[in-house]
């Protein structure tokens, strides 16, 4: 029991610490959340009550603008809406590591899974350690002992590790755009954080065939869908990206 608290503790922390570069983009996005809710007259504890929340920064910062230029309710739900489709295809891509666990851990994970959690703890998820050999035959050796227990597959505490780093940096963000926003200078332009944030994101999603293939597709259907109006191609682009990583998944699911 001691051995695997301490486990448990060890993947929480590595997942602590592997997110926590990715905080150096999240920071001045938060700020940049916290600032542009004031100005759109969004009450200071309802901005902050929202980040912890809805926890869902780029559908947060669009909400804001959109409410600073009049939008209706409707146009904004289906916005946000539109935004957070991608976590359709996380789901999806994370559906079979997780569904081994009970109820609780899975609504718990569910809302921590962002677009910066998700690309840290799936590359951990498919990663093919030694570790996991050595409980294969760790396993096999105590079914020969008659009786050693299996090595808990404890990688889910790295997910957590990594979904609490980002909740806790996007509190702290929020609240000092909320504190200090109308304090830091123009010239600072924090807006480039948005477009970097996304940016390392995709450089690490790249590495798995699911996030190769949404990229390609999303990409070649904003070029072709580019003359629409109201940037209705990037909407369109979105949902075939999005399609085009989910049915990568399940093909490579049943190719196992």
């Amino acid at each position: 029991m001691a051995h695997t608290g301490t486990s448990a503790r060890r993947e929480f922390l590595a997942g602590c610490r592997d997110e926590a570069p990715l905080l150096l983009g999240v920071a001045p996005f938060g700020m940049i959340y916290g600032i542009a809710a004031l100005a759109a007259g969004v009450p200071a504890w309802l901005a902050q009550l929202a980040s912890a929340i809805v926890f869902a920064g780029a559908a947060q910062l669009v909400i804001v603008q959109m409410l600073a230029a009049g939008a209706g309710f409707v146009p904004i739900a289906l916005t946000s809406g539109l935004l957070n489709l991608r976590h359709v295809l996380y789901s999806a891509s994370m559906a079979d590591y997780v569904h081994h666990l009970p109820r609780r851990w899975r609504l718990l994970l569910a809302y921590v899974l962002t677009d910066e959690a998700y690309a840290v703890a799936v590359l951990r998820y498919q990663q093919r350690h030694a570790g996991e050999a050595d409980q294969a035959e760790q396993a096999d050796s105590g079914t020969q002992a008659g009786g050693m227990d299996q090595v808990a597959d404890l990688r889910h505490w790295y997910f957590l590790g990594a979904g609490f780093t980002l909740w806790a940096g996007w509190q702290l963000s929020t609240a000092a755009g909320l504190l200090f926003g109308t304090t830091i200078p123009p010239e600072w332009e924090l807006d480039f954080a948005v477009p970097l944030t996304f940016i390392a994101l995709l450089t690490l999603l790249l590495r798995e065939r699911a996030g190769q293939a949404a990229a390609l597709v999303a990409a070649l259907g904003a070029l072709a869908f580019a003359a629409l109006p109201y940037k209705l191609g990037l909407v369109a682009a979105i949902v075939l990206g999005l399609t085009a990583g989910a049915w990568t998944v399940r093909r490579l699911e049943h190719a196992r």
